[in-house]
This record gives structure tokens, C-alpha cells and sequence, in this order.
């Protein structure tokens, strides 16, 4: 029997020209082996048409053989996925590493999002002023969403040991679909330490960049924002005498306000430091970056679409 469907085929949330619904046995080979066929009767198959068969659902092309892969809805205009078994698949990954969504079709803006975290991660070794010295350790990774925008950021480190210091930190921004480099350094040869830190509640992120001098600045990333703002800065310079100058966001102050000022930037820095590093790898990348969406996390990429 067949039925022309306009809107959701049986919960598969797929709009289809036309739907026949199989019986057992109907699927054959076609002569040479190859092909899978839908028989409507006996040497008689059916052709360019959507078959639903157990709940699942195929397409056969215009010679009647059933397909796999991406597949057109010529009516719609858009592509479906047709897993190995030739049935629709859903929420996975197509043989060629784009999305499929709960709906059949791909989700492209999370496929440009997980193509621009591998290539900054491919491009995290090759800093201009310390190639050599950080090709030598071991890169570490972080994707976590640091600005709490329901999208996840990305925090490049290096280190001899484990994760020492900042290489790069890069914000997705949904509007431009694309990572923005919010701060990048020189790893290891750089002579400053860099870290992220968690605000006390949890909501903003501070970047600290401090000198063996005692010089320090914090900046900090806010909600929705892909850059960070330059909120206290400390410095000391010694004047024509020798004698040590304080500056705080290029003021000059006493020792001791100056010190009482640092105290409390970094009260609102927190000291809490962002945590949860993994080697670059392969393996790890695709842990991290290759998952499957849940249903809020669909209709945020969707919605970037549209």
C-alpha cells in the first residue's frame, strides 16, 4: 500500500514524496548480487520511491536499487542519511564524519564548529616565536564553554609534565561561525605564566598573565562575549634613584594600596583554576569533540542556521 505523506513519517520526523509500506520477504538481490530491491510483485520493483519496512525507513533510486549514503528528497530539496543497512540513521555520525540529526538531515553548523576546533588544534604547535620549543612537549586540550552562551570554547596548553602553560584559548561565536582567537602566547619560551580561572560563583572566567617581576594582569571573559577586557593590571618600574615605582592600571600608587588592590583583584579572580586538560590525541579528540547532541543542544545548532 502505498501513501503520500507531506510532513513526519511515523516519528522519524522525515517528509517524504511518496511511502510504501513493506511486507516480509519483500526485499530481494537484484541479478548481479549487488543491489538490495524493493519488489512490489514478483520481478517487479519498485522504483525512485521511499519504502518504510519495520519501522525504519529506504529509498530505492530510479533503477530500483536501494541506497545508501547521503540521499536527496527531491521534493524538499534536502539530504538524508542512509546508514550502511540502507535505513534512515539518526543522531550519529555519516561515513564521510558529518552529523546526522534526529531528523535524518545533517546539522552543518556543528560540522563547521568540530572542522574549526580540529584545524586550531592542528595549529596549536606552530606558534611564531617558540616552534621548536613547544613541538618538543606534549599539547594539551580543554572544550569547555567558557562564556556561557550554551556553545563550547576551546583551551590549548602545553607542558613537559602536564598542562604548564596557555598556548591559546579560542571562543566560538555562533553569529560569524567561527572561533575567535581570544588570547594567544608563546607556551614555555614565553617567560610568563598564564592561567584560567572560575570566578567564586562559577559564572565568569579570568585570564591571569603574571611575571616573575610580581607584575600582573587579569582579564576577564563575560557572558556572551568573545573577547576578554583588560579589568586590573599591576606593574612596578624602578625610577631615575632605583627606587621602585607602583602602577595599577598604569596609576601610579603607594606599595601598600597597591598591594591591597592586587588582594582584591584577585578576590574576584577567585582560586578556583580551570581544570580537566587531555593530551592531544586522536582518540581524545574525537571524546571530546565528535559527541552526539542532545535535544537542547539540536535545537541550538538549528537554530544558528536558520
Amino acid at each position: 500500500m502505498r501513501k503520500q505523506m507531506a510532513g513526519i513519517l511515523c516519528g522519524l520526523m522525515m517528509a517524504a514524496a511518496g511511502v510504501m509500506t513493506a511486507q516480509a520477504d519483500d526485499w530481494a538481490l537484484s541479478d548481479d548480487g549487488k543491489h538490495w530491491m524493493y519488489m512490489e510483485s514478483p520481478g517487479d520493483p519498485v522504483k525512485d520511491e521511499w519504502i518504510e519496512d519495520g519501522e525504519k525507513l529506504y529509498y530505492v533510486d530510479a533503477k530500483g536499487y536501494m541506497k545508501t549514503g547521503w540521499v536527496t528528497n527531491k521534493e524538499e530539496g534536502k539530504k538524508y542519511y542512509m546508514g550502511p543497512d540502507g535505513a534512515m540513521a539518526f543522531n550519529t555520525f555519516a561515513a564521510d564524519g558529518r552529523y546526522v540529526g534526529p531528523d535524518g538531515t545533517g546539522v552543518e553548523t556543528y560540522d563547521k564548529y568540530r572542522k574549526a576546533i580540529r584545524a586550531e588544534l592542528k595549529s596549536s604547535s606552530k606558534t611564531k616565536n617558540s616552534k621548536k620549543a613547544v613541538a618538543q612537549t606534549q599539547q594539551y586540550f580543554l572544550v569547555t564553554d567558557l562564556n556561557r552562551d550554551g556553545y563550547r570554547d576551546l583551551v590549548v596548553m602545553c607542558g613537559q609534565q602536564g598542562p604548564e602553560s596557555l598556548l591559546k584559548v579560542a571562543v566560538w561565536d555562533p553569529e560569524d561561525e567561527k572561533l575567535q582567537l581570544a588570547a594567544e602566547f608563546d607556551g614555555l619560551d614565553s617567560g610568563m605564566k598564564s592561567t584560567l580561572y572560575l570566578d567564586p560563583e562559577g559564572e565568569e572566567v579570568w585570564l591571569e598573565t603574571s611575571e616573575s617581576s610580581g607584575a600582573m594582569n587579569l582579564f576577564q571573559l563575560r557572558k556572551g562575549t568573545t573577547l576578554f577586557d583588560n579589568v586590573w593590571s599591576f606593574s612596578m618600574k624602578k625610577d631615575e634613584d632605583g627606587d621602585l615605582r607602583y602602577y595599577m592600571n598604569e596609576d601610579e600608587e603607594d606599595r601598600e594600596t597597591w598591594e591591597l588592590f592586587m588582594s582584591k583583584a584577585r578576590q574576584e579572580r577567585g582560586n578556583t583554576s580551570v581544570t580537566g586538560y587531555l593530551p592531544v590525541t586522536e582518540e581524545n579528540i574525537q571524546v571530546q569533540v565528535d559527541l552526539v547532541l542532545d535535544e537542547r543542544e539540536i535545537k541550538m545548532w538549528k537554530k544558528a542556521e536558520e
